[in-house]
């Protein structure tokens, strides 16, 4: 047991440098102007960042646990472009559904996206949910495929993988800047009183993400 904790500990902190560094820049771009275009306070977005936050540990939990179960068959298919990206297209394409949706949801003469606005956009838990686990099953950082390969081959256990996979993500996925980022997005274009500023901001966030996406879609295709 004292040894199990001792790895629990040592891979949160690890996931903890891994959550504040340069993964981070994979996924904050994403929910920050997801957020500054539908947040209409602090707490909306402090919801929407932990939500994301928590689909992540969940894929994080789910990849441990399948890595303890099957071993490094796991490791070798993540580690394999392709199955990575379709998974990476996936939420890239999402992405981008929802910058564009966040852009012409609320027109009138739009009546097809007016009905995925309601269902995506205005319903930030559906969205950021999938959003977090899409971008969470596919590992980004080599620290995580280490963690994957220690449970391969170190543990072949179902459960003591999906705790190893818990704890990494608790520091790598929940613990990290998106907690202060979620709030501050939803609070920011709250700032300015006047309505035009505000559609003129919600606008702006939906274009910031389709070239994010468009810029994820460039970088996985070279």
């Amino acid at each position: 047991m004292e040894a199990l904790l001792s790895t629990m500990g040592a891979l949160f902190f690890t996931g903890l440098a891994v959550g504040i560094g340069p993964c981070m820049l994979h996924v904050g771009p994403a929910v920050a102007f997801y957020i500054t275009g539908t947040a209409l306070d602090w707490k909306a977005g402090l919801k929407a960042a932990l939500v994301f936050s928590l689909a992540r540990l969940s894929a994080h939990l789910l990849l441990g646990a399948l890595a303890g179960g099957i071993g490094m068959r796991v490791v070798i298919y993540l580690e394999r472009e392709i199955a990575v990206g379709w998974v990476q297209l996936g939420a890239t394409i999402f992405i981008l559904f929802l910058g564009t949706l966040i852009i012409f949801g609320h027109n009138p003469r739009f009546r097809l996206c007016q009905h995925f606005n309601r269902h995506t956009v205005q319903n930030s838990t559906l969205s950021m949910a999938m959003l977090g686990f899409l971008l969470g099953i596919v590992p980004y950082c080599f620290p995580f495929l280490g963690v994957l390969t220690y449970i391969a081959f170190e543990l072949r256990d179902i459960f003591l993988g999906a705790i190893c996979g818990f704890a990494f993500g608790l520091g790598a996925s929940l613990i990290t800047p998106l907690l202060i980022i979620g709030p501050a997005a939803g609070i920011f274009p709250r700032l300015f009183k006047s309505p035009l500023v505000l559609e003129i901001m919600r606008r702006a966030s939906g274009g910031i993400l389709i070239l994010f996406g468009i810029t994820r879609l460039f970088m996985a295709m070279t």
